[in-house]
């Protein structure tokens, strides 16, 4: 598992300069989200470096930052690339036809377009070192997002713990409940001056329609069952963030029926802790991948 939050970053110099690759990510909850920003004379590159982007991660918001710095001693002889600056022309007179505008341009103009004038041997290798240096920052990158993850399910495990020891006071409770209902029924009859045996058939029906009403048995077993298959997902090197977020739900549901039925102070109080440790639960989990 690993977390979306990371950052990787790698500079590879050769002859003609040197180049810095730089790969950062926060969370996102609208799936996955890459930005590239590369040199002008880079931009083709653009769409490469976000599919290799797209090919390593499924969640997150991912910036992908590349600079190139040329050195004046590694640059060779001057190159005209003919086949760009006819196009560039071609499509310039389209553009004029279409906005009926002066399509006349001058050569000075045409020869200070992106990748006209240049070392194209200077460019090829310029390019090889991004895609090197990014895919390295990429790897750099993987690292510190499944060092985090660890750590992030490590915190999840002991969540998960709390919420365990808190739904087994509960159980231990709700025994206490029922009696305490029957005692304050009891109570409230003789407070009233009526007598009822402990066997009066009235009495057994009131305080099964009672525990009936207040039985938590079925939604501490769900619970349980819930809290297992969590740990069971932590324990994978799957992407598990979209199944947590399921699952938290889920917990969240039998928690609130818990609450509904609880019918005790105590209880009530031990819904609140299981509802706030469950919030931090959710806030670690946004930033699983």
């Amino acid at each position: 598992m690993k977390s979306m939050t990371g950052f990787g970053k790698k500079e590879l110099r050769w002859r003609g300069g040197k180049v810095l690759a730089e790969v950062a990510s926060v969370n996102s909850r609208k799936g996955l989200d890459v930005s590239v920003s590369a040199p002008r004379e880079h931009a083709t590159l653009e769409g490469e470096l976000r599919e290799l982007v797209q090919r390593n991660t499924s969640r997150g918001r991912v910036m992908v930052s590349v600079t190139v710095e040329r050195n004046e001693a590694g640059v060779g002889g001057l190159g005209l690339n003919r086949v760009l600056l006819k196009k560039y022309h071609r499509e310039i007179g389209r553009l004029a036809k279409e906005l009926r505008a002066d399509g006349q341009v001058s050569l000075e103009f045409l020869l200070r377009l992106p990748g006209v004038l240049g070392d194209a041997r200077a460019d090829d290798e310029a390019r090889e070192k991004i895609l090197a240096a990014v895919e390295q920052a990429l790897a750099l990158w993987h690292k510190s997002r499944a060092r985090e993850g660890q750590f992030l399910c490590k915190t999840l495990a002991q969540h998960l713990g709390s919420l365990d020891k808190v739904v087994a006071d509960i159980e231990q409770r709700k025994d206490a409940v029922l009696s305490r209902y029957r005692r304050n029924l009891q109570k409230r009859l003789a407070d009233d001056a009526l007598t009822v045996n402990a066997d009066d058939e009235r009495l057994a029906k009131e305080l099964v329609i009672f525990s009936d009403r207040c039985d938590i048995t079925e939604e501490v077993t769900r619970l349980r069952a819930h809290f297992q298959e969590g740990r069971r997902l932590l324990r994978t090197a799957d992407t598990i963030g979209r199944n947590l977020d399921f699952l938290l739900q889920e917990i969240g549901r039998e928690v609130n029926t818990i609450g509904s039925k609880a019918n005790d102070l105590d209880i009530s109080r031990r819904v609140v802790e299981l509802k706030t440790e469950l919030e931090k639960i959710r806030e670690q989990v946004q930033n699983l991948e």
